[in-house]
């Protein structure tokens, strides 16, 4: 989104100085877009109730930034531009897209007119003989596919390109029959479904668990149990939570399926320093987490590159 930005705002330079060389040497971008309409990983709803888009990312519904708006804010639309009145430190996801979306918008009405919405690009390739990129992309609405070349190609998929799940415990709960419900955090959209009445285990303590654990309170959760490998994440460090509803577990991840299916044993683990990597304490801690319904794995996202050719 921001590329295109600054190549229209060269453009509308160069209109407005009459610069015709300069605009015959303006790139033609072509860009694709796996959801049918602009946001990305800010909008709450990416698959829009279309099955075919799958192994989407998206923010939940009542995500707050993890950081000062302040380091955020674009120099050429400041936040008094756009809101008009003294914000918080921390936003909101929907007014912060808004914000955004608005920024290139607002001198070009039609600015997302070129990009193909709903195209899922599978396959990007290098042909050493013409000196082109070979993208090939799939529209999700008309099932039409396409491979075109090009000179140039930018990767701006971003590091969350897809939700990142420790197959470990997903296996895990899989193969020891746990019954209740298992989603990641992109996965919120019916959260109150999710947690209401119930007692929940999180997989994972850092902003997003926070985040989420507070609106579960709000969703009236019975309890939260906060589960994570080294127990320093910022929800592990909050000391207390509205009627001490949430509850972190520290050093401790799920070992066994118990409770016929409804409950977790969690067992204290620690970092290896010769294998470099976090180990099961055989003579550590252990608690029973009964009678659990929904386990959220907070664990983030890593970059999808599967079109790619490596």
């Amino acid at each position: 989104m921001f590329f295109l930005h600054a190549i229209e705002m060269r453009r509308r330079k160069m209109e407005e100085k009459g610069d015709l060389e300069g605009l015959a040497s303006l790139p033609i971008v072509t860009c694709f877009e796996r959801a049918s309409a602009p946001g990305g990983v800010w909008r709450a709803k990416r698959t829009d109730g279309n099955p075919d888009q799958t192994d989407t990312t998206n923010m939940y519904e009542a995500l707050w930034t993890n950081g000062p708006k302040e380091t955020i804010e674009f120099p050429d639309y400041t936040y008094d531009d756009h809101f008009h009145q003294p914000l918080p430190v921390y936003m909101p996801r929907q007014p912060l897209l808004e914000y955004m979306l608005c920024r290139v918008t607002r001198n070009c009405p039609h600015f997302f007119d070129e990009v193909r919405f709903n195209a899922n690009v599978t396959s990007v390739k290098w042909d050493e003989g013409n000196s082109k990129f070979v993208v090939a992309t799939s529209n999700h609405e008309t099932k039409e596919e396409l491979t075109e070349t090009f000179d140039k190609c930018i990767w701006a998929a971003g590091q969350n390109g897809k939700p990142s799940i420790p197959m470990s415990i997903k296996g895990l709960l899989e193969r020891g029959g746990f019954k209740g419900k298992c989603i990641h955090s992109s996965e919120c959209e019916d959260f109150k479904t999710d947690v209401e009445g119930k007692r929940v285990v999180f997989i994972g303590d850092e902003f997003s668990a926070e985040d989420l654990a507070l609106q579960a309170i709000k969703l009236g959760v019975e309890k939260v149990f906060i589960c994570s490998r080294r127990g320093w994440g910022t929800a592990s460090y909050t000391s207390a939570w509205p009627m001490n509803k949430v509850e972190a577990c520290g050093c401790m991840l799920p070992t066994e399926v118990i409770q016929d299916g409804r409950g977790l044993r969690v067992t204290e683990i620690y970092y290896d320093f010769e294998t470099d990597k976090h180990e099961y304490d055989d003579e550590g801690d252990t608690r029973d987490l009964l009678d659990i319904e929904t386990v959220v794995f907070c664990t983030g996202y890593e970059p999808s590159t599967t079109m790619l050719d490596a």
